[in-house]
């Protein structure tokens, strides 16, 4: 089955169930295109292809056992490099972070990553969310893969350009003044700037923290809805 990587959420999430691809060949697929088009976009800081392979290889094992297994096992998400992430590097595009690898992640990506996700990798922001074109980034600025003279918006840029470049499946970002809607309307995804509280803002590099918000990018509304479910939630250390 050609072309994984363009599938919604909700598609992905049916074909693995009913056997018609596995996780790994959908991880394969959106690898690829990283490869094909990244040099372009320039939407990733990070890779985290070993570890990415690593998980869709005990999912696939899970899936062919019959195991009962969340909606979000086996499909490959992509983080903005604002997200803590234990054991892989978070800069939040800024080099004085480069080489920063937290101990734990932000709780966030710790509901996902209990419910299965599989991370294709971290990308590229304005450093430390101050922006709105991800121009401002310490390393190199993101391009809009619809017309890469122009800008993906900001500041969850790399966000929105990887997931419209079909890169990925779904994408996590954050909203401060427009961070997810303004990169979502600008690059033809689906973003969602969720109520304040409603996803943890625990290990996320606060720009603004009385007014920060975590939320999804997805390629329909219905896979918004389904992140949101899973992601959002009551958390004492936020």
């Amino acid at each position: 089955m050609p072309d994984l990587n363009k599938l919604t959420l909700l598609e992905a999430f049916q074909g693995l169930r009913e056997g018609k691809f596995t996780s790994r060949e959908l991880t394969q697929d959106c690898f690829n295109q990283i490869k094909k088009f990244d040099d372009k976009v320039k939407a990733f800081i990070t890779l985290n292809e070993e570890e990415a392979f690593a998980q869709a290889e005990v999912f696939d094992a899970k899936f062919k056992a019959g195991e009962n297994l969340p909606p979000l096992a086996g499909i490959p998400v992509i983080i903005k490099d604002i997200f803590c992430t234990k054991g892989l590097k978070t800069t939040a595009a800024s080099k004085i972070l480069t080489d920063y690898v937290p101990p734990f992640d932000a709780e966030a990506i710790r509901r996902l990553r209990e419910q299965g996700a599989v991370f294709l990798g971290k990308v590229n922001l304005d450093e430390f969310a101050m922006g709105g074109s991800t121009e401002n980034s310490g390393f190199f600025p993101t391009h809009n893969p619809w017309d890469l003279e122009r800008v993906p918006g900001g500041s969850s840029g790399g966000s929105a350009a990887a997931l419209a470049a079909d890169m990925g499946i779904y994408a996590l970002g954050t909203d401060t003044g427009g961070s997810i809607r303004e990169p979502a309307s600008f690059c033809g995804v689906s973003g969602l700037k969720v109520s304040y509280g409603r996803v943890s803002r625990y290990g996320v590099m606060a720009m603004t923290s009385s007014l920060d918000t975590i939320g999804p990018f997805a390629k329909s509304v219905e896979d918004l809805a389904l992140i949101l479910k899973y992601i959002a939630g009551r958390d004492v250390k936020d």
